[in-house]
């Protein structure tokens, strides 16, 4: 549990909505590009990646009420287990609250990370409450 509240794996329905929503929000960084990868340590192995394309950012965003600029998720395997991170990034600060509250309302707080405008968002079964915390740790030192 993370705040009171339970991680678990998403059903497969919500990943692939998820997925072909552009997962959460739109547009794209800098002239469409897409948030970078986050910089995880040497142990975090990159399983997949999916930067997401505008439209479905887009479309997301219309959903949500925020505006974002881009969004990426990448899995991780670390030491055997799944984390994926979502990194959406809103196009202001008062965008970036809107996201957070929106997440905040089906998420634990522990969970997500703003820093400025990006948003990391944590997904993954409770075995990984403690790797959901060391990711935290390190992009929040960064």
């Amino acid at each position: 549990m993370i705040g009171g509240f339970r991680v678990q794996r998403l059903p497969a329905w919500l990943v692939v909505l998820w997925i072909g929503m552009g997962v959460l929000f739109g547009g794209n960084v800098l002239g469409g590009q897409t948030p970078p990868a986050p910089k995880m340590p040497a142990h975090w192995k990159v399983v997949s990646d999916y930067p997401v394309p505008a439209e479905q950012v887009k479309a997301m965003s219309s959903k949500i009420g925020a505006d974002l600029s881009g969004v990426r998720n990448t899995i991780y395997d670390v030491n055997g287990k799944r984390v994926q991170i979502n990194v959406i990034v809103a196009a202001d600060p008062g965008h970036a609250e809107k996201l957070m509250t929106y997440l905040r309302s089906m998420k634990a707080e522990d969970a997500l990370l703003r820093k400025e405008l990006v948003v990391y968002e944590f997904v993954g079964k409770n075995d990984v409450l403690a790797v959901i915390a060391e990711g935290r740790r390190h992009l929040n030192s960064i």
